[in-house]
């Protein structure tokens, strides 16, 4: 498992660009369920894209995808637990969880300028 994770690193490292100059990749500030599924979702977009040598050789494995891409799909995380709320096949104990994840989220500064943005 550390092989994998300093070989993560390593990718990491050689893939830095732009906005991913520092070392600490997460500047972003959501709240834990919220990067959760974000992940997921991009787990899932890779499973999708990855078809050709070219992807292959920019984003070698999944999980450095995720690491690095995780990001971009935070818009549409928030977007799919706020329908789940709607959901009436969500139980309710996910309900309560996935609201408190997204009205502590839009506490945070990120979140504040993110509806700035959109607004």
């Amino acid at each position: 498992m550390k092989d994998r994770d300093a070989k993560v690193k390593d990718q990491l490292d050689f893939h830095r660009k732009g906005r991913k100059h520092n070392k600490r990749l997460d500047k972003r500030l959501v709240h834990t369920l919220i990067r959760k599924v974000a992940w997921e979702m991009a787990a899932v977009y890779y499973e999708n894209a990855a078809h050709d040598n070219a992807f292959y050789h920019y984003y070698p494995s999944q999980k450095f995808f995720c690491d690095y891409e995780w990001q971009r799909f935070v818009t549409c995380a928030k977007s799919h637990l706020a329908d789940m709320l709607a959901n009436p096949n969500t139980p309710e104990g996910y309900k309560n969880d996935i609201y408190n994840a997204l009205l502590l989220d839009s506490t945070l500064p990120y979140s504040v300028q993110e509806k700035q943005l959109y607004n």
